[in-house]
Parts: structure tokens; sequence; C-alpha cells
């Protein structure tokens, strides 16, 4: 609510998110390597707080799969599994293309302008010609974009479930290993599914989801060797 002299009350964040998110990005741009044990004395110290918003922190990391907490051993920054990953690209790709041949019949014109605005982010992004810069920033928008088709193709539960996958967030702890032909592929593979979107044809959205996941479940498997 703003003040008779125009001034409005300042957010106070939330410092149970803050450290959530400082923790998460460190993990993602590799400040904590995959494997390394996480001395929790240690870091409540450098951060200056308690240790309960460090283990609620770390509890979300959990659920996210990137961190590992042992007992008796200690909290550990995960290493990514490349069976596992390559079992998540395969469980992901079963939800979508199950959705894709019924989304057409639920979604509004609100979704086809959700759609392209991500279609039009993605493209300045692609355009920048730097893309291990803004590969963060593509991959969040790439994830927006399948959950939007999980959520309106399926029934409320099937999101949480593929949410439950994390392929965008491993994928983030290998982007230093995908080439910029990589992203290519990627960026142009999104192209076909959003002409898929636009022809609004069940059919040709299936193809070209189908041929999108399997491109980046190989691309993913063939990066992921130096990444551990």
């Amino acid at each position: 609510m703003t003040t008779p002299d125009g001034l409005s009350p300042v957010a106070v964040p939330n410092l149970n998110d803050v450290v959530y998110h400082l923790l998460r990005e460190r993990i993602l741009t590799r400040g904590f390597v995959p494997g390394e044990r996480l001395d929790l004395d240690d870091l409540a110290m450098r951060l200056q707080i308690s240790r309960t918003p460090l283990k609620d922190a770390l509890n979300r990391l959990t659920v996210e799969g990137l961190i590992e907490i042992q007992p008796r051993r200690g909290t550990f920054v995960t290493k990514p599994d490349a069976q596992k990953l390559d079992e998540a690209y395969k469980i992901r790709s079963a939800y979508e293309l199950y959705v894709a041949l019924c989304i057409f019949k639920y979604l509004t014109a609100e979704d086809y302008r959700f759609f392209e605005d991500i279609h039009q982010q993605m493209d300045e992004l692609a355009r920048s010609g730097d893309w291990q810069k803004v590969a963060p920033e593509y991959l969040s928008l790439d994830q927006q974009l399948h959950e939007r088709f999980v959520l309106r193709g399926g029934p409320p539960r099937m999101l949480h479930l593929f949410q439950q996958t994390n392929v965008h967030t491993y994928v983030r702890l290998i982007v230093p290993c995908l080439s910029e032909r990589d992203f290519e592929m990627t960026h142009f593979e999104h192209e076909q599914i959003f002409a898929a979107l636009a022809s609004q044809a069940p059919d040709r959205l299936n193809a070209a989801l189908l041929n999108h996941l399997e491109g980046a479940r190989l691309r993913v498997g063939k990066a992921f060797n130096c990444s551990t």
C-alpha cells in the first residue's frame, strides 16, 4: 500500500529463499563441484546465518536433486549420473508425447500469446551469438515452454512428476561441455515445435517434440563425460 506522501513499503526478502537461490546458483555455476562435501558449520559462518535457513535451503536442493544427504557421511553436491539422466529424458518424453496428441483442445488465446512471447525471447537470445553466456536464460525459457505443455495438456499431478525429472537443472551443470552446434540444433528444434504449434496439428507437434527430446538426450549424453 502506498502512503499519502507517495512512498511504498520496501519488500524484505525471505532469508530462506535468499540462501536457497544463492546456494543453487553456486552449484549450477560449479562454485561447488559435483561430489564436493559441504561443511555446514563453515557455510553458516561464512553466510552469517543460523542453521535453520541453511537446512531449509539444503532440503529444497535435495528435492531438486542437486544435493545428497548421506547418513553418517555428510552433505554432498550431487554427481550427475549419465544413466539416470538418460532415464529422466525418456520419462519426460513419455509425458510430453502423450500431451502433444491432446493439447490443442485445451489451449487458450493466452497460451498462444505465452508461446509467442517465449519464441521471441528465444530468438533474441539465439541471435546474440554468445551461447555460453545466454544458456542459463535460454534454458529457463526452455523449461517454461515444456512445463506449459504438460500443465495444459495433462492432469495436475503430471506436472509435479514431470518437474521431478530435473532434466533442465542437470543440463545447467553441463552447459560448459555443450558446443555452439549443440545450441544451434536445440534452437532449430524449438523452431520446429513453434511451427507445429502454429499449425495446430497434433501429429506434427508430436513428431517435433520427439525429434527435439531425442536430439537433446543424445547431445547431453555425448557431452556428459567432460562434466564429471
